[in-house]
């Protein structure tokens, strides 16, 4: 992955050709990545609420052992490992 920002006393910095003014307020590479990286947690957090709600028609069901249940555990599981990373980075 290629950095857009850089370390800079205690924060970061983004070379200005990468952030364009508009009269919206800013775009361009770096707010278009930090966009799509938002959308990327928000569809996580999300999901760490949408699958026990599955989880729990599927037990409902007597399904615990179906392939759909173990596949929605593991997600379940894998996202949650994502966004302890994210926070343990003071994001999310």
């Amino acid at each position: 992955m290629e950095r857009l920002t850089r370390p800079l006393n205690g924060g970061y910095v983004v070379d200005e050709t990468k952030v364009v003014p508009g009269s919206e307020g800013y775009t361009g590479e770096a707010i278009n990545r930090l966009g799509k990286f938002e959308d990327f947690v928000e569809q996580l957090m999300a999901s760490q609420t949408e699958i026990p709600k599955q989880l729990q028609m599927l037990r409902d069901e007597g399904k615990e052992k179906s392939y759909r249940y173990k596949e929605l555990m593991g997600k379940k599981l894998t996202d949650s490992y994502i966004l302890g990373l994210l926070k343990s980075h003071g994001i999310g």
